[in-house]
């Protein structure tokens, strides 16, 4: 029996499985929701080089804020980083003021149980982005 499972090991070492191939590459991909670069279809965030107004084109309606400020920004949080660190962190890449951030987390208890890692987080929203780094 020992011989078997040293002769198998020698053959896989010979000749290995193939791995999947770019069609199966992917299919994976897309299931997770990954695109092409050429398939990104880019959309003007207005103000300068939006062309609009240069081109006497109809300007958007005043209306609430707009969809960018709105939207999730990836941030990834570097292991052993502090409170701080984390507020300030967040305060630089624009998804909430440093301060607040700082003073709900340790109102709420969260201080010890913030998690490194790359997060999602949503601009503005204290507590969402307490619940998702603290998940």
């Amino acid at each position: 029996m020992g011989m078997g499972f040293l002769l198998a090991g020698l053959l896989l070492l010979v000749f290995p499985p193939p791995g999947p191939s770019r069609e199966e590459i992917i299919d994976r991909a897309r299931a997770y929701g990954m695109v092409f670069r050429e398939e990104v279809v880019p959309f003007p965030l207005g103000g300068e080089g939006a062309g609009t107004e240069k081109e006497g084109g109809p300007q958007a309606p005043p209306g609430p804020e707009p969809a960018v400020e709105r939207s999730e920004v990836l941030v990834t949080i570097p292991q052993g980083a502090t409170l701080e660190e984390i507020a300030a962190l967040l305060e630089e890449k624009g998804v909430v003021d440093g301060a607040l951030f700082e003073a709900e987390a340790r109102r709420s208890g969260a201080t010890g149980r913030l998690r490194a890692g790359s997060h999602y987080l949503p601009r503005g929203d204290v507590a969402g982005i307490l619940e998702r780094l603290t998940k």
